[in-house]
């Protein structure tokens, strides 16, 4: 590989990806395929303390969506700067649960901003990169909530603030989500209710035709 390959997991929450991108990073490290697993946000340490600001159910109905937005670029740039590029470089194949499709799947599906204007920052301020392959695992917006209740309930955990959004908000992230595949070469919309294997071998076999291309 004479540079790195992107890969992105995106769909709403509940869905697997997190799931998925750990069974690639695993199964091309077992190939010894140099790759590494990061997430946004919070994929570097500055960034951690933005997710905190970011997940906190204290913060539902206090946060502004456009302030929201702005602290996923803010999170995106230095993920880019310190993580996704230096390891592109290396050759590295980096995978990124979630990127800058969620921003606006989420803030301008869901919130209603200016998709013109959040894309602006990320081009022009931020200076993305785009992914050469996009994930996305599909599942509705009511087999999601029943996942995250269930796994809130089997964990313990307390659900984060997105996590404890209206349906109907997360049917508007669906459907973005379904949107921006509908119009974009570098998606694969896979089926989020199929077995966790059969999923994985559907994204081996895709990131493994490209990889053969590269």
């Amino acid at each position: 590989m004479k540079k790195g390959l992107f890969i992105t997991f995106e769909g709403i929450e509940g869905c697997g990806k997190s799931t998925q991108a750990r069974l690639l990073k695993d199964y091309l490290e077992e190939k010894g395929i140099k790759a590494i697993l990061s997430m946004e946000p919070g994929g570097t340490e500055i960034g951690m303390k933005i997710r905190e600001i970011l997940v906190d159910p204290k913060h539902k109905g206090i946060l502004h969506p456009i302030t929201e937005a702005l602290l996923y670029q803010a999170d995106r740039n230095q993920h880019l700067k310190e993580k996704i590029i230096p390891h592109l470089e290396k050759g590295y194949v980096v995978i990124s649960d979630r990127y800058q499709h969620s921003s606006i799947a989420y803030q301008c599906y869901g919130r209603g901003l200016d998709i013109e204007k959040i894309e602006w920052v990320f081009k022009n301020i931020v200076n993305g990169l785009e992914p050469d392959i996009v994930f996305l695992i599909d599942i509705d917006e009511e087999t999601s909530m029943k996942r995250v209740k269930n796994r809130a309930n089997t964990e313990k955990i307390e659900l984060s603030r997105f996590e404890i959004e209206h349906l109907n908000f997360h049917k508007k992230v669906r459907e973005g989500f379904l949107e921006l595949a509908k119009n974009s070469k570098n998606f694969v919309v896979l089926d989020g209710k199929e077995d966790i294997e059969t999923i994985h071998k559907k994204i081996v076999a895709v990131v493994e035709g490209k990889l053969n291309n590269v």
